[in-house]
């Protein structure tokens, strides 16, 4: 936890899931990061997602669980999450990435998480960490 004067619920993802591709996932991360958000804690959120977007891996396994939670609510990823010229709230840097793995090419989409800069990883991993947040807390 970033801040010792409160602490939040926590997303908790089991210790023993793995990635299914083998790739090394700070599930802790992830979790810290999930409850953060699902608490509205942007004060424990930023310093999270700054410390996410330096690993390109947990962030693109974060993109990844967006668009499988998406996949399952709405059965399928809807354009504004996937076409840069549809208007929609998802970022563009998310949109690259969800394309990328639409079709379930994750491994492409991990291989492109790699190669973006942080801030682009970030504004990614915002747009994840806003679409899953949203999407458990409406309870789908």
């Amino acid at each position: 936890m970033t801040d010792t004067t409160h602490d939040h619920t926590g997303f908790e993802i089991p210790a023993d899931l793995e990635d299914p591709a083998g790739r090394p996932i700070d599930h802790k991360l992830l979790g810290e990061l999930m409850g953060a958000a699902l608490d509205g804690c942007t004060t424990c959120q930023d310093p999270l997602l700054s410390i996410l977007v330096e690993d390109p891996t947990t962030t693109a396994r974060l993109v990844e669980l967006a668009c499988i939670a998406t996949h399952a609510a709405l059965g399928g990823l809807p354009p504004s999450m996937t076409d840069p010229a549809v208007p929609g709230t998802s970022s563009q840097e998310f949109r690259r990435l969800a394309a990328t793995g639409v079709d379930g090419a994750n491994d492409r989409m991990f291989k492109v998480c790699e190669q973006m800069t942080s801030t682009e990883r970030r504004a990614a991993a915002n747009t994840a960490l806003d679409t899953l947040a949203g999407l458990l807390a409406s309870g789908m």
